[in-house]
């Protein structure tokens, strides 16, 4: 299953990759993750892929790119920052889970600091996750990184993904499709290929009628193999 790794910048995503990947994080590398990065956590009953996308404004906008291709969606939050960062990270994950490719799909959303002055209830309160769970269709399940909370966090969706597997799958490649038939539309319009109009490949010939006077001023339509010219008489 291929999990998408989102969240703010500095809200301990590459921490969390390396933690349920089970690989040492470098000493040298504790900057923000300004790019993508794959983590893989083996399990026997279902492997996972964790693409982790940079949090930064710049990295944001790509987000949505990734959406159609993934499973589920991992959204970390730092739980003691202040109201007004948690409010524009959870409003960031709302807006997430209204593109039409996430909707749907399993989140897990770990809290990745530990704060003692705000519990996880206190989150799902302040921020209503219950109706916004309702609101997207999308099943969601809060924990913290440490301890044992964050493997029935990861159990949990685990199963969600064992039992939605084939319309995961029939949604991704629906969702596949879609895309690349847009961007191919795109391109014919960017090279006004769909501008031109129809030409048929045999043209027909076209027989030209000219209407002429005759007596009685009655008008007729000239045949084609009517010569140059033609002289009508009166008749007495």
């Amino acid at each position: 299953f291929k999990l998408l790794l989102l969240g703010v910048a500095g809200s301990g995503k590459t921490q969390l990759g390396h933690l349920l990947s089970g690989e040492e994080r470098d000493a040298n590398d504790m900057g923000a993750t300004n790019g993508v990065r794959c983590y893989r956590v083996m399990h026997p009953e279902a492997s996972l892929l964790l693409t982790e996308v940079g949090g930064s404004a710049d990295m944001q906008r790509i987000w949505q790119h990734y959406f159609a291709t993934c499973h589920a969606l991992v959204y970390c939050f730092d739980l003691s920052a202040s109201y007004e960062q948690l409010l524009a990270s959870f409003e960031l994950l709302r807006r997430c889970l209204q593109h039409a490719t996430l909707r749907g799909k399993p989140v897990l959303l770990v809290a990745t600091r530990h704060s003692d002055a705000v519990q996880l209830y206190d989150v799902e309160n302040a921020f209503d996750l219950e109706q916004l769970s309702r609101s997207s269709g999308c099943p969601l399940h809060i924990c913290h990184m440490a301890g044992e909370e964050l493997q029935l966090g990861v159990a949990w969706l685990r199963r969600q993904l064992q039992e939605l597997a084939p319309a995961l799958d029939q949604r991704i490649k629906y969702d596949v499709n879609m895309q690349s038939w847009e961007r191919r539309n795109r391109a014919l319009l960017s090279n006004g290929k769909q501008t031109q109009p129809h030409r048929q490949r045999f043209r027909r010939r076209h027989r030209k009628l000219w209407p002429i006077q005759l007596a009685g001023d009655v008008t007729q339509p000239r045949p084609s193999t009517a010569p140059a010219a033609i002289f009508s008489v009166r008749p007495p």
